[in-house]
């Protein structure tokens, strides 16, 4: 029996990495793995883990990142947060290493790349830790590791440190030693509960976007090309819903501004946190995923399994999926852009014909394709299998 502590960074449920994790813990079950769980706080995925009968632990600590330099309260405030999140740190490294000790744990997972509390702890306890890579970090969020990206990767590739990565492309992108570091993909689960013969109602037609509504999601981008649509669409009823956490007040604002501005307040519902996201996607025209840098883009292969076609922007962890897809059944499983008017113009072609051939073979080769890519049984036997690896050393 492997006794593996997970360190995760929030306790939100509906996050992409959270969803991750799950679906790995639900994996584990049965399969020689006992998992032990530190959460930064007691509510959300906390108490899921309680209700399940897993061993879990609240310890209050940050991300091993610098704080937010964006406003003027940042600025005044960055050397008063620094000291405080170091100070966290300390606490938490000591902490981990007591609950280490008392409880057998032979290796450390950290679940997100932004958390370095566990890696210190590991390397005090001199057993290994594994750091899940979800994100690539500077690009993706403007996050800056502490104190240098020199010093984390010393730390990543030093002896008894691993990595897995959500994609080829984070891989590539971190230069992770090849020799302890392995690709896995997520696992996705659908909702089997949810009738998979669903036929688009005419009546109510919508393309959706479903993710953070902050910069790094390009949401502008899709009200945009939604913009540009409507200008020479002569389908109105199609709207546009975008269904996510608003992370950034004042991105928010611009956007609202924009949609004032258009006169497209009839035609663009912004929806906020959606639990019933798989019905969503059923009902859409199409998902568009329009993140420049998108780690792996959990939303695109829900969306697959829905049944929904998606349009992605051609780049990072999206156009990786993409290119599974086409090197796996020889045709494209999604619709790519680059540019706003790329993205427009792929807006009209579907909402005139969303019921065509074309798509609907684009949209059960998506299907099949995740389910051979990034089923939950892969993904559990891909995480198990190097646990082993690790270990048997």
């Amino acid at each position: 029996m492997m006794n593996i502590l997970y360190i995760l960074h929030t306790v939100g449920v509906i996050e992409g990495s959270a969803k991750s994790f799950m679906t790995l813990l639900d994996g584990l079950v049965g399969r020689g793995v006992t998992p032990h769980v530190i959460t930064p706080g007691e509510q959300g995925i906390y108490k899921v883990l309680q209700k399940k009968g897993i061993h879990v632990k609240s310890l209050n600590y940050r991300s091993g990142v610098y704080p937010n330099f964006y406003s003027i309260k940042d600025k005044l405030l960055f050397i008063p947060r620094l000291v405080g999140r170091r100070f966290l740190e300390y606490k938490a490294v000591r902490d981990i290493v007591i609950y280490c000790r008392r409880n057998d744990i032979q290796l450390i997972h950290t679940n997100v790349s932004v958390l370095s509390c566990g890696l210190s702890a590991a390397k005090r306890l001199q057993i290994p830790h594994i750091l899940h890579v979800r994100e690539y970090a500077d690009l993706d969020f403007g996050l800056h590791y502490y104190p240098s990206a020199k010093a984390f990767y010393r730390k990543v590739n030093a002896e008894n440190s691993y990595t897995i990565c959500i994609t080829k492309g984070i891989q590539q992108y971190h230069h992770f030693d090849m020799s302890r570091s392995r690709v896995i993909y997520n696992g996705v689960i659908v909702n089997a509960s949810l009738d998979s013969s669903f036929v688009h109602d005419k009546e109510d037609h919508f393309f959706l976007f479903a993710g953070r509504i902050e910069p790094s999601k390009g949401v502008i981008q899709v009200v945009e090309a939604f913009d540009q649509y409507c200008q020479v669409s002569v389908e109105k009823n199609v709207t546009l819903k975008i269904a996510g956490e608003i992370t950034d007040r004042a991105y928010y604002d611009y956007i609202l501004s924009y949609v004032r501005e258009k006169g497209l307040q009839t035609r663009i519902e912004i929806l906020g946190v959606q639990r019933n996201i798989d019905v969503l996607m059923r009902h859409a025209i199409a998902l568009i995923v329009s993140s420049p840098f998108e780690a792996f883009g959990r939303c695109i292969p829900e969306a697959m399994l829905n049944h929904c076609l998606t349009i992605g922007r051609d780049t990072a962890g999206t156009k990786e999926q993409y290119d599974n897809g086409l090197a796996l059944c020889g045709k494209e499983i999604g619709l790519r852009y680059n540019t706003t008017q790329e993205l427009a113009a792929h807006m009209r072609d579907v909402a005139s014909s969303p019921s065509s051939m074309v798509y609907a073979e684009m949209k059960e080769n998506a299907s099949q394709v995740v389910k051979q890519l990034y089923g939950k049984e892969t993904y559990v036997a891909g995480v198990i299998s190097f646990y082993q690896e690790i270990l048997s050393k």
